[in-house]
């Protein structure tokens, strides 16, 4: 029986993942905002799914150096995630023994993960060779893509980039090599599915196909312009994901389809235009039994069902846009220049590492000093606070900054740059290391120059050109937090205006 006599199938594209009801063709957004939805399964009396995600985006994997920068892929299981080793995860399935078998694709391997014993996993491969590419030209890797359990098989897809695709077999739980089968003719598959009657079925996504491997001929083809990827399949009728043909860097605004077949004659019943969500990575049914992947329906359907998360996002930027109202209040007489930091507690305005945010008080000549809290969030180089001196017109130019970026796990470095309306360029004379990575900032000119003191300690007692009642004073952030900052009074003794 299913869910009120709905079908409902799991989808996940590059951004996104989509819960579909086959009847009513509504497509309801169940998650975005974890980069890079790939891989999707769950164990049989579980309610909770199981994904896994890249956390880099695809475009950026072009060489070794790239890889080697990659491996903070992982797996989620609901709310809580593993600790990010994986480099470009594809698909997913949880196996028979607990484990979680997944693609580590980036990595060239298949791993099995036990996720209740975190940094335990078991690794195979197919072949000796460690990465997925070395450069965009010497694309050397098996490019492992698709994993299916059956019984004590496990059966492993390999892409193959230029070499052709390749089908390996593996034993279960061991993991060790049986057998691999060249795919004559055919390059750049996904997905493998062995049926009950030992049909072997995948997508040939380069040409927009599916393919019985037994005979080598195509059971459906898609039309022009179609990537064939991600495989469904009950007793009576077959789900095929299909996305654009694009580029890498295009793949995030692809269309997503569905295509939904008959099982018998392979011949289209019905196709879904889900929108722009990306290009698809994977289908699963999850409330009939779906053959192509461990035939254990998801019994947590009820609560995917109900939820409403575009009412919950509605709720949440209601909610969001009423605590901007409040900090506004707190951060007066602040006025932004550009960026839009999100709110936090206690009034705090966070900067994300992709969101450089300028706040700027009246001209300098009327605010001389200023104090505040930070918190140097993100990794080192993507995270920084900077007092400035601006004189721009509402752009990222014109004015000089003393800079605090992050530049280790545990320390702070301060510079002092200018931009003459053209270029940045660092100035010197200031460059000062081993500083806190968060704590109260004070700042104000004085007859000298300027005094910059974190947490009581003097950083900066010195003559400093460009901090002038010409300049409007100001907070330039990325990657950080602020917290609402104050027009304090230094020492009498340097009341006086620079």
């Amino acid at each position: 029986m299913t869910e009120n006599n709905h079908s409902y199938a799991i989808v996940s594209t590059t951004r996104f993942l989509l819960l579909v009801d086959l009847s009513s063709k509504l497509v309801k957004p169940l998650e975005w905002g974890r980069e890079e939805y790939y891989g999707i399964s769950w164990f049989p009396e579980d309610t909770e799914l199981v994904l896994s995600h890249s956390v880099v985006d695809n475009a950026s994997l072009v060489d070794i150096s790239s890889y080697a920068q990659s491996e903070v892929g992982l797996i989620s299981h609901g709310k809580v995630s593993v600790p990010g080793f994986l480099s470009q995860p594809h698909q997913i399935v949880c196996g028979t023994d607990g484990r979680v078998i997944c693609t580590n694709t980036g990595r060239n391997a298949i791993c099995a993960i036990n996720l209740r014993q975190p940094g335990h996993f078991h690794e195979a491969r197919i072949s000796t060779t460690r990465w997925d590419r070395l450069s965009i030209e010497n694309i050397h890797g098996d490019h492992l893509n698709s994993v299916f359990q059956k019984g004590d098989r496990l059966y492993v897809m390999a892409h193959g980039h230029n070499k052709g695709s390749i089908l390996a077999t593996f034993d279960y739980p061991d993991m060790q090599l049986i057998g691999m089968e060249s795919i004559k003719g055919r390059f750049g598959m996904h997905n493998i599915w062995v049926t009950n009657d030992d049909q072997r079925i995948s997508c040939h996504s380069e040409v927009g196909a599916v393919v019985d491997l037994n005979s080598n001929e195509i059971l459906f083809e898609a039309g022009v312009g179609a990537y064939t990827r991600g495989l469904a399949g009950s007793t009576e009728f077959v789900l095929v994901g299909e996305s654009q043909i694009r580029g890498r860097a295009s793949r995030q605004s692809s269309m997503s389809a569905v295509w939904l077949l008959d099982r018998k004659t392979w011949q289209p019943l019905d196709y879904f235009c889900l929108g722009p969500y990306g290009s698809v990575h994977e289908v699963r049914l999850a409330n009939v039994a779906d053959e192509a992947h461990h035939g254990h329906v998801f019994k947590g359907l009820s609560a995917l069902v109900e939820r409403d998360r575009s009412q919950e996002f509605a709720e949440m930027r209601i909610a969001e846009s009423i605590m901007a109202k409040v900090t506004r209040g707190a951060w007066r007489p602040f006025r932004s220049i550009f960026g839009t930091p999100s709110d936090g507690l206690a009034h705090a305005k966070k900067a994300s590492a992709d969101e450089l945010c300028l706040q700027v008080l009246a001209p300098l000549a009327l605010h001389e000093r200023i104090k505040f809290r930070y918190s140097l969030d993100d990794p080192a180089n993507q995270s920084h606070v900077g007092i400035v001196a601006y004189r721009g017109n509402g752009n990222d130019t014109d004015m000089d900054a003393i800079i605090l970026w992050r530049s280790s796990e545990t320390q702070a470095q301060l510079s002092f740059w200018r931009h003459d309306g053209e270029v940045w360029a660092a100035r010197g004379g200031v460059s000062i290391a081993g500083l806190r990575l968060n704590g109260e900032m004070q700042f104000y000119v004085t007859p000298e120059g300027v005094s910059l003191r974190i947490d009581g300690d003097i950083v900066l007692d010195t003559p400093l050109e460009g901090f002038s009642p010409k300049s409007v004073l100001g907070i330039r952030w990325l990657g950080a937090t602020i917290y609402p900052p104050e027009i304090f009074s230094p020492p009498s003794e340097l009341s006086g205006h620079f």
